[in-house]
Formats: C-alpha cells, sequence, structure tokens
C-alpha cells in the first residue's frame, strides 16, 4: 500500500491529507493557517 500526502491551500488555512486508494479512504491530518501548518 503506497500513500501519498497532499495539500491544498483554503484562503489563509492550508489542509495536508492523504488518499488510500485501496480502501477509498481520505485522511485530513492536519488544517491550520500558513504560517503555523508546517511547525
Amino acid at each position: 500500500m503506497f500513500c501519498q500526502t497532499y495539500r491544498v491551500r483554503v484562503g489563509e488555512y492550508r489542509i495536508i491529507y492523504e488518499i488510500q486508494d485501496d480502501i477509498l479512504l481520505v485522511w485530513v491530518i492536519e488544517v491550520g493557517h500558513r504560517s503555523c501548518v508546517y511547525r
């Protein structure tokens, strides 16, 4: 099973998530302000 992390920007917020295709599952790992989400 291979999982890849994705990022999307929504306004001033960043959402980090990964998709697991084999079981049709989306994990939202973190939602936060762009200046804080990577700390």
